[in-house]
């Protein structure tokens, strides 16, 4: 074994450990919300930031399935301050499958398209019987408040919802899983989302990839003139809800 790949062990080892002491933590805090020897809110809030924590470690490390994970418990338990019966199972459920990665109980290869659909979603509170699709969505948004308010109106329709802020972030994960759409705000950081939109359309493993993009422009706006032929536009708004359904529909999403 060389230096660098002795590092890469010492490094990779150091992670592990740590990642491992923060699902402890994780394991700890499911305890208390299940025994409800804390606040379900101060658990909750535990939870949270030990998960951003973890996600701030799997950034540096080679565990994309950690990353993924994580991204969707974040998103899972944001703005969940009480969490009902059902929710709290979806909770040790996500800690259960951070662990297993750990432990080596899932393996690394695992596809991660598949593994994303696999993990828990969060219904709205007024439709908890909900029956989710196996309908994966990437939403590319830069600002968490609109981002929040467009993935539940999607999850209330009872659609998986991964999302995103920053555009080369989104599409680096339009090629891990292989969302069934990617809706992208028409405005993003370094790159727009029309021209995500069509280096998804220029790459083979994207291309087949619904594509719509999120505006209040009309669709001769000038920013939207290189959008790709058979990306969709949607309307933000009221509208949105019935502009996803046509969307949905024409790329035979159902």
């Amino acid at each position: 074994m060389d230096i660098n790949d002795a590092v890469t062990e010492q490094i990779d080892a150091e992670y592990i450990e740590e990642a491992k002491d923060t699902v402890a933590t994780l394991e700890i805090e499911v305890s208390k919300l299940r025994s409800e020897a804390s606040s379900t809110a101060e658990a909750a809030s535990t939870l949270l930031s030990e998960s951003i924590k973890l996600q701030k470690l799997s950034h540096w490390a080679n565990q994309p399935l950690i990353d993924l994970g994580v991204r969707r418990f974040i998103e899972y338990i944001t703005d969940l301050d009480e969490p009902h019966v059902r929710q709290k199972d979806d909770i040790e459920a996500f800690v259960d499958v951070l662990r297993g990665i750990l432990d080596g109980d899932i393996e690394k290869n695992t596809d991660q398209a598949e593994f994303v659909r696999s993990l828990p979603v969060r219904r709205p509170a007024d439709l908890d019987d909900l029956q989710h699709l196996d309908i994966e969505i990437l939403l590319v948004d830069p600002q968490r408040s609109s981002a929040r308010i467009f993935t539940r109106e999607l999850a209330s329709c009872g659609y998986r919802v991964t999302t995103s802020q920053r555009s080369f972030e989104a599409l680096e994960l339009a090629v891990r899983i292989k969302p069934d759409m990617v809706i992208a705000s028409a405005m993003l950081d370094d790159i727009s989302g029309v021209e995500l939109g069509c280096a998804l359309a220029a790459m083979e493993s994207t291309e087949a990839i619904p594509f719509a993009v999120l505006t209040s422009f009309n669709k001769n706006h000038a920013t939207l003139k290189k959008l790709p032929p058979n990306a969709c536009l949607l309307k933000k708004g009221d509208s949105f809800g019935d502009n996803i359904a046509d969307a949905l529909e024409k790329f035979g999403i159902t």
